[in-house]
This record gives C-alpha cells, sequence and structure tokens, in this order.
C-alpha cells in the first residue's frame, strides 16, 4: 500500500483481494490499519475500488490502550497439533504477550516442523488483529522447561502443595505473571517437586 497526502493506496494483491472478494467491500465501507510498531489505529473509508487498487481517505488516528501487564503461559505441549493451535487463536485474544511450549515428562512427542511453526505465527497474527492489538505474542517451543531462569512471581496449579498460588490471589498491582498449564495428564511427581524447589 501507499500513503498519499490524506489517501491511502492500496495495490497489494494479497491485501486488495482479502478486502474486495473476501470481504466484499463497498465505497463507504471503513478499516482500521496498524503498523505493528505505534499504539495507534488509522481509520480509513473506502472512496474508491478499482481493478488493481483501492483509494481510501484518512478519517482519524486513535490512540489504543497500552498493554502494561506482561503475560506469559507456559503450556506442556499437549497429545494433538490442533490443540496448541486453539491455545494461541484464544489465548493471543485474551491477551497474551508469549507463550512458552515446552516438554513436560507427560506431553506427546509431537514434531513440529518449520511450516508447522510458521502456521502458529499465522494464527497468533490472525487473532492479534481480530483483537485490535498492536503486537504479536511470541512464540517458543522448549525442549524442557528451565524453572531455575523464569522471572517473575509465578503462578501455578497443582493441588498437593498448600503453598501453591490460585488466580483468586494474584496481586495485580504488580505487571508481569506467567501462567503454568499442565499436560493431559497432570506433571508428574519429579516436575512437581521441582516446582516446590524452585518456590
Amino acid at each position: 500500500y501507499e500513503l498519499w497526502i490524506n489517501n491511502l493506496i492500496i495495490d497489494n494483491n494479497e491485501l486488495y483481494n482479502q478486502i474486495v472478494k473476501v470481504l466484499r467491500s463497498k465505497v463507504g465501507d471503513e478499516f482500521l490499519f496498524f503498523d505493528w510498531n505505534e499504539y495507534f489505529d488509522y481509520k480509513y473509508k473506502i472512496i474508491q475500488i478499482e481493478k488493481r487498487h483501492l483509494i481510501l481517505n484518512f478519517i482519524e488516528k486513535i490512540e489504543k490502550i497500552k498493554e502494561n501487564i506482561f503475560l506469559t503461559l507456559y503450556q506442556a505441549i499437549p497429545n494433538k497439533i490442533d490443540k496448541i493451535e486453539d491455545i494461541i487463536e484464544k489465548w493471543t485474544q485474551i491477551w497474551y504477550s508469549k507463550f512458552v511450549f515446552f516438554n513436560s515428562r507427560r506431553s506427546q512427542d509431537l514434531f513440529l516442523s518449520e511450516n508447522k511453526i510458521q502456521r502458529f505465527k499465522n494464527i497468533i497474527k490472525e487473532s492479534t488483529e481480530l483483537s485490535q492489538r498492536n503486537k504479536n505474542p511470541e512464540i517458543i517451543f522448549e525442549k524442557k522447561l528451565d524453572l531455575k531462569n523464569i522471572s517473575w512471581e509465578n503462578y501455578y496449579f497443582h493441588t498437593e502443595n498448600q503453598e501453591s498460588n490460585y488466580l483468586k490471589n494474584i496481586d495485580f498491582s504488580k505487571t508481569n505473571y506467567n501462567l503454568f498449564v499442565w499436560p493431559e495428564w497432570w506433571f508428574d511427581d519429579i516436575e512437581v517437586k521441582e516446582f516446590d524447589i524452585n518456590n
């Protein structure tokens, strides 16, 4: 796309097709655009539809709410690829800032190719756009969770230890949180002991 005075000219084939053929947009429809860097939305209205490009007129610049809470999800790798897709799609919309998927002792042994990881990133991007956020959550895959190098006060759920923290106990005056989610068959005894050792 190209910005020209107060007009936005879109001649990118993929974006043009999405707006005109997929969304079936018409003259007068409004869109929000953002650049992934600033906490602003830019509202434009379609004023002309040509065969290979669109012309939109600038309406206003809107300041977005800044993300002042950093949420990291530490998720044991589930037993199916589509569960990973569901997790990142829904939790991106909830406002999570980072995903760390790790192999727990009871995780399934899934093969994650570069193509699959790229698909996960595309899902995150689409969910970010749908929820009108400005920043894509980071996604990381770890072979093993290193509890010693995790910073901030950590929240997790295991009912065997009365020292565990629960959502109802979270102090929202802080700004950084970690949430740990176990695999389908729960953390095993060795992993629970590792949580205890690392407080």
